[in-house]
């Protein structure tokens, strides 16, 4: 049974994430897309070579849509999901899962309610990073710290919306931090939040987040306005520490360097070059082919099995609600900062 496959929100993340995620798997079939503004959704059916582009909600559910992706602004994020399993679709939403903790828990309710999947889009757990870093993770013994750093300059492709946000870029980009630190530490409380900058508007561009998990503490630094872009993430364990280099979808495992004499040194930089420059190639052809999607063809192709009934959802809903609930935390914080 063809899976029929509805898309929200006709943007860049749909056109470029959540469309080729499902055109490339052979159980579904993209049959509508639906945007408040009619242009923009007759230029993605049209790019997907889709029958039905539409503003209008009733008609778009009308198609008889199994699964929505919701690819839409913040703000319709839990209206949207809301509606979606109400119809009786399941439902991959990209974060922010909710605009606050109340939205979430709203979500969560109506898919327990009808019975339908409700899955947050946290990609990057699903990207060939994680995965090789999950492996060399397993030579490297238990957890007992985990690093972020988030770099983003304003030169880079941005939603023309997040100015708008409260908090402005570290509310939309923040849940990609969190959700790893909770992936490798378990669930997560906020410890505290220090901003040493803010934007003309108010908004925190520098931003220094400590939490305390399960398995360890953590932080998460984030820089908005910086001269370059760059999100890594150095997991640091018992024998070892593996960096995750985000934006190149790459793992690097560094292991312990003894006596850290000129030997050590460089074994270990022979190491880190050799393995960064292998990922780098790997990466650089799957980005050439069009092939590089950061964990979402995965992150889709999991959800797709969780809605054929031969898999569990691909991420907790608990969890996204908790990474919502840290969210305001910290937003909270920061207004005290």
């Amino acid at each position: 049974m063809t899976i029929r496959v509805g898309i929200m929100g006709a943007g860049w993340v749909a056109a470029a994430r959540h469309g080729p995620g499902y055109l490339r798997d052979e159980r579904c079939e993209v049959v509508a897309v639906y945007d408040p503004t009619g242009s923009s959704a007759e230029r993605l059916a049209e790019q997907f070579d889709v029958g039905l582009a539409t503003d209008d909600l009733d008609q778009f559910y009308a198609a008889g849509i199994d699964v929505v992706s919701i690819c839409s602004s913040p703000w319709s994020h839990a209206d949207l999901a809301v509606s979606a399993m109400s119809n009786g679709c399941h439902v991959l939403t990209e974060k922010p899962m909710a605009m606050n903790t109340a939205e979430a828990l709203a979500m969560s309710e109506t898919a327990g309610k009808t019975g339908r999947l409700l899955c947050v889009s946290h990609n990057f757990l699903f990207s060939r990073s994680v995965a090789r870093a999950d492996r060399a993770l397993r030579r490297a013994g238990p957890v007992e710290y985990v690093m972020a750093l988030q770099l983003s300059s304003d030169q880079r492709r941005l939603p023309d919306w997040y100015q708008d946000l409260p908090g402005g870029l570290l509310f939309d980009e923040i849940p990609h931090l969190l959700y790893t630190l909770q992936y490798y530490l378990g669930d997560l409380t906020l410890d505290s939040v220090r901003v040493s900058r803010r934007s003309d508007v108010g908004h925190p561009t520098l931003t220094e987040i400590l939490v305390a998990g399960e398995r360890g503490p953590g932080q998460a630094t984030v820089v908005s306005g910086a001269p370059i872009s760059e999100w890594h993430v150095s997991v640091v364990a018992e024998k070892g520490i593996v960096d995750l280099d985000f934006f190149r979808d790459i793992a690097v495992r560094v292991n312990p360097d003894g006596a850290h004499k000129a030997r050590d040194i460089l074994r270990t930089s022979s190491r880190v070059l050799s393995e960064h420059a292998v990922g780098f190639v790997r990466s650089g052809m799957r980005l050439s082919t069009k092939r590089l999607y950061w964990g979402h063809d995965t992150l889709i192709g999991r959800f797709l099995d969780a809605v054929s009934g031969v898999a569990e959802s691909p991420v907790d809903l608990r969890e996204s609600v908790a990474i919502v609930a840290l969210t305001d935390d910290i937003l909270a914080a920061a207004a005290e900062s």
